[in-house]
């Protein structure tokens, strides 16, 4: 941020833009399966996010622009200290002005440190913008602090058994595969050791699940080949962050909810939900109606003409109602 402020800005960006898709895609995936049990398409998620791009991408900002500007008014207000003799006395008058700008940038900064992880559930929980994304972040944190405090302790110790155990199973299954890959190969590579353990290196025995290839000992033709297992091999290790991100999102979406139900004592099973029958496989009106139509019986008033005809033959005159 200090010696490479342009590089931060357009990483910055560049990460919101990324998050605002696929961070809000994922919260919206969490938030219907939650509230209703339901499993919605990743084309679906996406499309939410997608329409609400500018929402998940402006909530994180809109904070950090009010911070600018009220310090911004604040320097501005500092520049009459360069005003001799009169100029200490109105800073020191009106510094009571500068001491309220702090407390309201030390407010908003705060609320958003402690209730980012809000924004975007509140987004794909409530189908709103981003101001209610703020509103409702800042009004949670600030009602019950210690709640969401503990909430986010147990999603923290609960994410880090699941991770610990995705890690290891990560590295069980590469290790499994490169023994029985690697056991009836008997080619060395040009300093003697086994080629399959210089294309691809066992994973360590501490668990470390990245490694390094040794390109000066291979030809052409086994650099490609090493080159090409490690596209496999590290696609499987981002499988463990990819499991890091989603649960992050989807424990901050429960954690809303939870919130929610706290704060505003609304029911757990409250969604936003689209208008749209293919979502949720809602049957149509008209298949509903088709239903009753064959099920219903015949009113009594329409008797068949047969039985009529044949109640008369017997008893030679029309049956009595």
């Amino acid at each position: 941020m200090i010696h490479h402020w342009f590089y931060f800005t357009l990483f910055f960006i560049y990460f919101l833009f990324v998050w605002s898709i696929f961070g809000g895609a994922i919260s919206r995936i969490a938030a219907v399966h939650a509230a209703r049990d339901e499993k919605i398409s990743i084309r679906q998620a996406l499309r939410f996010s997608s329409s609400k791009f500018l929402s998940f991408m402006s909530a994180p900002i809109i904070p950090l622009l009010i911070i600018l500007a009220v310090g911004v008014v604040v320097a501005l207000g500092g520049v009459l200290l360069n005003v001799p003799f009169i100029g200490p006395i109105l800073v020191g008058t009106l510094f009571f002005l500068a001491l309220a700008a702090g407390f309201v940038m030390t407010l908003v900064m705060i609320g958003t440190a402690g209730g980012l992880n809000l924004m975007y559930p509140t987004i794909a929980v409530e189908g709103s913008d981003s101001f209610d994304a703020i509103s409702r972040s800042f009004s949670y944190l600030y009602a019950r602090p210690w709640r969401l405090v503990f909430y986010t302790a147990v999603a923290v110790a609960y994410g880090a058994i699941c991770y610990l155990f995705v890690r290891y199973f990560i590295y069980l299954m590469l290790t499994i595969t490169h023994f029985f890959v690697g056991l009836l190969v008997g080619y060395h590579a040009d300093n003697a050791l086994p080629l399959w353990n210089v294309l691809w290196p066992s994973p360590s025995s501490l668990g470390r699940l990245s490694y390094s290839i040794n390109h000066l000992t291979l030809t052409f033709g086994q650099d490609a080949g090493a080159f090409l297992l490690s596209l496999w091999v590290y696609l499987v290790i981002c499988m463990l962050g990819a499991f890091a991100i989603s649960f992050y999102f989807s424990a901050n979406t429960v954690i809303y909810f939870l919130m929610r139900h706290e704060v505003d004592a609304t029911e757990l099973d409250d969604v936003y939900l689209e208008q749209s029958e293919e979502e949720f496989g809602e049957p149509t009106t008209t298949a509903t109606a088709t239903v009753t139509t064959v099920n219903a019986p015949a009113p009594a008033s329409e008797a068949a003409p047969s039985e009529v005809g044949a109640s008369t033959d017997e008893g030679g005159s029309t049956p009595q109602p």
